[in-house]
């Protein structure tokens, strides 16, 4: 362990090294401070947070602060504050995600596996070891060390199951990946939780072996959390075996705090139970009683841990009777009855939540299997499309040189296709304006219906009023100012459709003068800047050219305006070289190009119609999640003065 202190202060003067990168620096901080989070107790928990706060500083909320902030999560876990530690990896997961930091998310997904194992919640830990699993697996460039982790906590978690022989078959596994990495902390992991997993099948001798392995390789390690507890765990066996010298002597190296380490309550709480226990067998009732004494300070500071007490409650029995105590022995005797009779009662309970996950594992194991067999056939009929495919092309080679003999009365019957496919073409780009026409038409009688009925209907009710004797002079008046005020709104309106319908500034001045007036309009609601820029372009084009030109602005614009939530367009129109160039820029919200380019909609369809009829190529620029957008359509023109 003097090595661990070694390593760890050259890690700190990496971290301090301002001359070298952010990269390494903090890389160099994470691996320490990870590794205080099983040596240093709370101490760890005081450096991560300076850490973090350093980092906000220097490198802001980037990777590196997740990282980071991923020890401090660690550490809430190992220390059994499983509340805070979800909130942490929680937020680390959605961040990973949104920025698309795989291996950050695959590691976030096993910590929240982690803690729900901590819980107890197997369901939702098998859930994110295998995501996290697949995470792994599907990345080519992913290494053993990214996910062993991951096959470790499955096995931990088959382990909680009583599912011990798969448990061990993913420990195995693990342990083969740390071996092969050479990594000692890591063999420590796997070499304690197989030991658990045989000492649990009644494999003490197997049980002894791996708890001793998992012991030297911890305190290479340094990992003093590990080390103590399987020193627990080991007093504990020889306990069972009655070898009670070699189980107090585990036991006290578990409880020495002389490397600076102090065990979480409920080990400790586990410790001094087992030593009490221990000494009450060798008739020591004075030392069984101050361990038992010292497990009640424990018990006291931390009631939570009341179904963790049942050795020591029956050990403090068996003491007070020993010392002729009976009202206290009897006492405590009763806590141990009605304490055993709870935990039976939650482990039947709990009992049948696993008997459900199990029965879920089983499904979903059964569902691999099937899967696999499809897989198999599969692979059996590819083989058989295989040779099949091997014969096609042989006989795609006869038919090829058969066709050699054919090629020249074929020639004119493909011509045949390709003049058919063409009028088959222009019938579709017919149709779709046909459909615009037809979609403008019913737009134009519900615009007249809606705008004018009512219009009309106040006309009619205003003049009848007129007609009346009854009026008054003064309302008369008022009527007369009100008929003017609607056919004004009339006026507007139709104004407003024959607008949309051609407007009189296209037909008089030209596309540029149309499109200025088209700014003007849009301009004056103040929410959208739109800026026409025209280089190189005569007074006026081809009449065709510029109504549809002008269509095209006049639909994508519309477009821009529904749904981009844009505050600048700018419309560019310009003439080089035979060629000439409109283009729309907008900075609103970018979108997935495929949902106009699939789209069946008319107003696309008018675009690409418009288009085709100019002989132009469209582009359309865009991508979700980004600002800015950019239609342009470049079509060969030449200049004709009227």
């Amino acid at each position: 362990m003097a090595f661990q202190g070694i390593q760890q202060d050259s890690l700190e003067q990496v971290f301090q090294n301002q001359e070298l990168s952010d990269s390494i620096r903090y890389r160099a901080i994470q691996q320490l401070t990870f590794s205080m989070i099983f040596s240093e107790g709370e101490r760890a928990k005081t450096k991560i947070q300076e850490v973090l706060n350093t980092a906000e500083m220097e490198v802001g909320r980037s990777r590196i602060y997740f990282e980071i902030l991923q020890n401090l999560g660690i550490y809430y876990d190992v220390n059994q504050q499983t509340d805070s530690s979800l909130i942490i990896f929680s937020q680390i997961l959605e961040e990973s995600k949104k920025q698309g930091w795989k291996g950050l998310e695959q590691r976030s997904l096993n910590n929240l596996g982690m803690n729900r194992l901590n819980s107890s919640d197997y369901r939702a830990a098998i859930e994110y070891f295998s995501q996290s699993l697949e995470i792994s697996r599907k990345d080519p460039d992913a290494k053993e060390a990214n996910f062993v982790a991951s096959i470790s906590n499955l096995g931990l978690a088959n382990q909680e199951l009583e599912l011990y022989d798969q448990a061990i078959t993913y420990h195995q596994e693990a342990l083969a990946i740390r071996e092969r990495l050479n990594d000692p902390n890591g063999i420590a992991i796997s070499c304690a939780n197989l030991g658990i997993c045989h000492r649990l099948m009644g494999k003490e001798k197997e049980a002894e072996s791996y708890y001793q392995r998992a012991i030297e390789n911890a305190k290479i390690a340094g990992n003093k959390v590990l080390f103590h507890r399987v020193h627990d765990n080991l007093g504990s066996l020889y306990i069972g075996q009655k070898n009670f010298e070699k189980g107090l002597l585990m036991l006290e190296i578990a409880l020495d705090n002389s490397d600076g380490f102090t065990p979480d309550p409920k080990m400790e709480l586990s410790i001094t139970s087992n030593a009490a226990a221990a000494h009450i067998h060798l008739g020591q009732t004075d030392k069984a009683l101050e361990f038992a004494n010292r497990g009640l300070r424990i018990l006291d500071a931390n009631p939570d841990l009341v179904n963790y007490s049942l050795t020591l409650k029956n050990t403090l029995a068996k003491i007070y009777f020993r010392k002729g105590d009976f009202e206290k022995g009897n006492a405590y005797l009763e806590e141990y009855e009605q304490l055993n009779k709870k935990v039976f009662d939650q482990e039947n309970v709990k009992l049948l939540t696993d008997l459900q996950v199990k029965y879920d594992l089983e499904k979903k194991e059964n569902q691999i299997a099937l899967q696999n067999a499809e897989i198999l056939e599969q692979n059996a009929t590819l083989q058989r499309n295989y040779f099949a495919f091997i014969a096609l092309g042989l006989l795609l080679i006869l038919i090829v040189a058969v066709f050699v003999f054919y090629q020249n009365r074929n020639k004119r019957k493909r011509q045949l296709l390709l003049i058919d496919r063409e009028l088959k073409i222009k019938e579709a780009y017919i149709q779709a304006s046909l459909e615009s026409q037809e979609q403008e038409r019913r737009r134009m009688a519900q615009d007249l219906h809606d705008g004018f009925g009512q219009y009309i209907s106040a006309l009619r009710m205003y003049v009848s009023q007129l007609k009346s004797d009854q009026a008054k002079e003064e309302l008369k008046s008022e009527l007369v100012s009100r008929t003017d005020s609607v056919l004004d709104e009339m006026s507007k309106e139709i104004s407003n459709v024959v607008y949309d319908l051609m407007p009189a500034t296209l037909i008089r001045f030209g596309l540029i003068a149309a499109l200025e007036d088209l700014s003007h309009r849009i301009n004056a609601g103040q929410k959208v800047n739109l800026q026409i820029d025209a280089e190189d372009l005569p007074n006026r084009m081809d009449e065709l050219v510029e109504i549809n030109l002008f269509r095209i602005c006049q639909e994508w614009i519309n477009n821009v305006l529904k749904y981009a939530k844009a505050q600048h367009i700018l419309v560019t129109i310009s003439q080089a070289e035979g060629f000439a160039r409109l283009q729309i820029l907008d900075d609103g919200q970018g979108f997935d190009s495929g949902v106009f380019q699939h789209s069946k909609r008319n107003g696309w369809k008018n675009i690409t119609t418009r288009t085709e009829l100019l002989s132009g190529k469209l582009e359309l620029l865009t991508q979700e999640g980004q600002q800015g957008t950019s239609l342009s359509i470049t079509f060969p023109y030449l200049h004709r003065a009227n």
